[in-house]
């Protein structure tokens, strides 16, 4: 009975190992086993499915395309030190507008997809209204983490981040991540309610609660693990 037991226990402790390394994004199911319908609201599996489509862009692409969302693949970029593109692809068209078209890595555009989705159901509940247009500073730039002279490379440095600084609605007023994050506003609330929402569907948020450097943008990623501030 006690190797029976020993191995019941090692299949346990497999299991448990497997599933937080899931979890933490650490480890990865193919894409093909449970693609996302970003056409419904995210379910409890969002983020497990949505890191997947990193593991394979023919499925991801295809995900996006039965999303109905129009964009341009781009040829995979070597440049060299770590930076560059692979299955990135060119939004050409939105569930909401940007300040300019965004060129991010596939799973990425395809959480962005859900989270443009997410937060017009929380601009309608916090502010009474919708979002029109979302203010990015950028998804590429080869640098380190924090451009830091040393250390290791940005998500920025693959395309795989973007960083947002504001949102604009449809009523005509702006919410801004430097103005209005932190505050008993409305508009705080509605940049309280967006970071979480973000959680459940990115890797990695980073706010100004994280530290100064993000004091004017929420900065979302899907890196190798999870970390939420």
């Amino acid at each position: 009975m006690r190797p029976l037991r020993a191995i019941s226990a090692v299949l346990v402790l497999s299991a448990i190992v497997a599933g937080v390394a899931v979890h933490e994004s650490l480890l990865r199911i193919p894409a093909r086993w449970l693609p996302p319908d970003l056409r419904q609201p995210p379910g409890m599996l969002a983020h497990l499915q949505l890191n997947g489509l990193s593991t394979d862009g023919v499925a991801c692409r295809a995900v996006l395309a039965r999303a109905d969302l129009k964009f341009t693949p781009l040829p995979d970029r070597d440049l060299g030190k770590g930076c560059g593109f692979k299955d990135v692809v060119r939004t050409e068209a939105s569930p909401i507008a940007f300040n300019a078209r965004v060129t991010a890595t596939c799973s990425m555009t395809a959480a962005l997809t859900w989270y443009q989705r997410m937060l017009d159901e929380i601009a309608l509940r916090d502010l009474g209204t919708k979002v029109a247009r979302i203010d990015q500073l950028g998804t590429y730039s080869c640098r380190n983490i924090n451009s830091a002279t040393s250390g290791s490379l940005s998500q920025h440095a693959t395309a795989n981040a973007i960083d947002i600084a504001a949102f604009h609605l449809e009523d005509g007023r702006t919410v801004s991540v430097l103005a209005d994050y932190g505050k008993p506003t409305a508009a705080g609330k509605f940049l309280d309610d967006a970071h979480e929402a973000a959680c459940g569907l990115f890797n990695i948020v980073l706010g100004p609660r994280f530290n100064r450097l993000h004091a004017n943008h929420f900065h979302l990623d899907m890196g190798p693990f999870r970390f939420c501030r």
